[in-house]
């Protein structure tokens, strides 16, 4: 079973947007902790790891995002439209086995 072309649109859509915030929020993150950091007691103090937070900061929240604006609607959409079928297919076997009146 292959991928609906609305679904790779939808992924490929969310995945720009989320990479989009993400690049800013990583750069916000690299600017916050490089300004603001060594008078930050657990912030990372190295240029590296100021680099990595940046990195993991960029990863999550385009995960998040796709997560939440790609994955989770298509999958309700795809959860309410089986449940529907299904309703539907159940309600007209019901009919078909009704007797039809004289």
């Amino acid at each position: 079973m292959g991928i609906s072309t609305q679904l790779r649109q939808t992924l490929v859509g969310t995945t720009v947007v989320g990479a989009f915030f993400g690049a800013l929020c990583a750069l916000g993150s690299f600017a916050f902790y490089s300004e603001y950091g060594p008078r930050i007691a657990g912030a990372p103090h190295d240029t590296w790891a100021n680099v990595f937070h940046a990195i993991g900061t960029f990863f999550w929240v385009t995960v998040g995002i796709i997560g939440a604006f790609g994955l989770l609607p298509s999958a309700v959409s795809f959860a309410l439209s089986r449940l529907s079928r299904e309703a539907s297919n159940s309600s007209s076997k019901r009919t078909r086995d009704k007797p039809r009146a004289a």
